[in-house]
C-alpha cells in the first residue's frame, strides 16, 4: 500500500525566499543524482539516479527530453532517456560544460585536448570547432542577446569570455575577475550554482558581473553540493520527483476492542517525512480499497466508536497515512502519498447485558430455590454474579455462575430470613468485554 522510498535526499525547502519569476530548473548533486529546483519556492526535490555517472560536471537536457550529462576525469559524455537511468549513449573523455543552441546543437567545452567542440544530438557526433586562447579554459555557458558566453579562466584569473564559436581562440574577456566562484554549474537563466559554492542558487548579472543569491540551500540534508545546473527546453514535460514520502509501518494483528474502549494504531514511529508532508492515521473497512472506505482520519493513533458510522462485530484497519498537509489534513490527491504495507485489523464487540426471569417470583421457606433464566447478549461464554438484597442491604453472598450460551437457567436458593429479597446482579463480562 505504499511508495518505495528511492532516496534519502528529501524534498526541502531553502532558507531564502525571493520573488523571483516562476521557473524550474534541473541539477545534478551527490555525483549522480538528478534534482529538480523550483526557483520561484526555494525547493528542490529528487527526481532520478543517473548510473555510469561518478561526478557529473554539467547536465543539458534535450529538445526530446533525453538528458545529456559531462564529467571531468574521463567521465565522459552520457545521454539519458529517462525513466531509464541507464545511459544510451556514452563517449570517454574529460567534458567541462555544455548548452543548447537555438539551433539544436550542443556547444560543449572538452578539457582533454582543450577547445570548443560541437555536439549533434541526431546522430551523436562530436565536432571539434578549435582550441581556446592560450592559456584560457571555459567550464560554463550561456547566451545573452544572441551571443554566446562562456566561465572559465585565463592564466589561473575568473573571466567571463564572449565566445567566438567560428574561431574559439578569438574569444575575448569581457569580465575580469568574476565574483567568487567554486564548482557547480550554469544555465542560461542565467542562474548558477557556480558562485558561492554548489549549496546557493544564484542569478549572474552579465551587464553589471554581479551576482544575487536566490536560494540557499547549504542546510539541505543530503544535499552535497549542486555540480550541474540546466533549464528545461520549452515543450519538455517536467520528470516527476522521487517519492519519498513513508508512513512507515504497523504491526499487523487482530484485536478485539470493547464498545467503551479505544482502538489504538499499532504504528512503529518510522515514518519519513518532508518539510510539506503530515503523518495521520485513518480507520478504513476495505483493505482493497483503502482511501475509497476511510471511516475516520485522525491526528492521533486512536479512534473511538461512533455509532452513526460504525457498526459491532464489523472487521475495520487502522493504518498510518502520509502526504503532502493540505489545511491540516493529509491530501489525498498528493501523488507521493503513502499508506503503511500493513493494516491492523479490529473488531468491536458490544457489552453484554443480561435480564432475569423466574416463572414464580414467590419461594416459601428458606433453603427453597427457584429456578431462573438469564437471558444474555454478547459473545459467549459469560460469567456473571449475583447476590440478594432486602431492605436495601445486601443479606447474602454473591454467587458466581458460568453460562456457556443464553438463554441460561440457574438455581436460587434465598438465605433467611423469611421476607422479600431481590436477585441483583453484581458482574457480568463474556469472551470480550465486562458488561456495564
Amino acid at each position: 500500500m505504499r511508495s518505495t522510498c528511492l532516496t534519502c535526499l528529501l524534498a526541502l525547502t531553502a532558507l531564502l525566499h525571493h520573488s523571483a519569476e516562476a521557473q524550474i530548473l534541473y541539477g545534478v548533486t551527490n555525483g549522480n543524482l538528478l534534482i529538480k529546483i523550483d526557483v520561484e519556492n526555494c525547493t528542490l526535490c529528487p527526481v532520478m539516479t543517473l548510473n555510469g555517472v561518478q561526478a557529473a560536471a554539467d547536465v543539458l537536457i534535450l529538445p526530446n527530453g533525453d538528458i545529456l550529462t559531462q564529467s571531468f576525469s574521463s567521465g565522459g559524455l552520457r545521454r539519458y532517456t529517462p525513466p531509464d537511468p541507464n545511459p544510451v549513449f556514452s563517449l570517454g573523455g574529460s567534458f567541462g560544460g555544455s548548452i543548447l543552441s537555438p539551433g539544436g546543437l550542443v556547444y560543449v567545452s572538452y578539457i582533454n585536448p582543450t577547445g570548443l567542440y560541437v555536439f549533434d544530438p541526431s546522430n551523436n557526433s562530436l565536432v571539434y570547432l578549435g582550441v581556446w586562447p592560450s592559456g584560457a579554459s571555459v567550464a560554463e555557458f550561456f547566451y545573452d542577446n544572441g551571443e554566446l558566453y562562456g566561465f572559465g579562466q585565463l592564466n589561473g584569473v575568473q573571466v567571463l569570455y564572449l565566445i567566438n564559436t567560428s574561431d574559439p581562440g578569438q574569444s575575448v574577456v569581457v569580465h575580469s575577475p568574476l565574483p567568487p566562484i567554486g564548482n557547480g554549474g550554469t544555465t542560461n537563466g542565467v542562474y548558477s550554482t557556480a558562485f558561492l559554492g554548489g549549496d546557493f542558487l544564484t542569478q549572474y548579472d552579465a551587464a553589471t558581473n554581479t551576482i544575487e543569491v536566490i536560494c540557499d540551500f547549504s542546510d539541505v540534508p543530503g544535499l552535497n553540493a549542486i555540480t550541474a545546473l540546466t533549464d528545461i527546453p520549452p515543450g519538455v514535460p517536467e520528470l516527476p520527483c522521487q517519492c519519498t514520502t513513508y508512513a512507515g509501518t504497523v504491526t499487523p494483528g487482530t484485536t478485539n476492542v470493547c464498545l467503551n474502549t479505544d482502538a489504538s494504531v499499532p504504528y512503529n514511529g518510522n515514518a519519513s517525512l518532508d518539510n510539506n508532508d503530515l503523518l495521520q492515521y485513518i480507520l478504513f473497512s476495505d483493505p482493497t480499497d483503502t482511501l475509497g472506505s476511510i471511516v475516520a482520519i485522525s491526528n492521533t493513533p486512536s479512534f473511538s466508536f461512533d455509532p452513526a458510522t460504525m457498526q459491532t462485530g464489523v472487521p475495520y484497519y487502522l493504518a498510518t497515512i502520509a502526504g503532502d498537509n493540505l489545511n491540516g489534513n493529509v491530501d489525498l490527491d498528493d501523488p507521493c502519498l503513502d499508506i503503511s504495507d500493513t493494516a491492523a485489523q479490529i473488531i468491536w464487540q458490544p457489552l453484554p447485558s443480561i435480564a432475569l426471569t423466574a416463572d414464580n417470583a414467590t419461594v416459601c421457606g428458606v433453603g427453597n430455590c427457584q429456578t431462573v433464566v438469564a437471558t444474555l447478549t454478547g459473545t459467549p461464554p459469560f460469567v456473571f454474579s449475583y447476590e440478594f438484597w432486602s431492605g436495601g442491604a445486601p443479606v447474602g453472598a454473591g454467587v458466581t455462575v458460568s453460562a456457556p450460551g443464553s438463554p441460561h437457567s440457574f438455581l436460587v436458593c434465598p438465605p433467611g430470613p423469611e421476607g422479600a429479597v431481590q436477585v441483583s446482579v453484581c458482574t457480568l463480562q463474556d469472551i470480550y468485554c465486562v458488561g456495564p
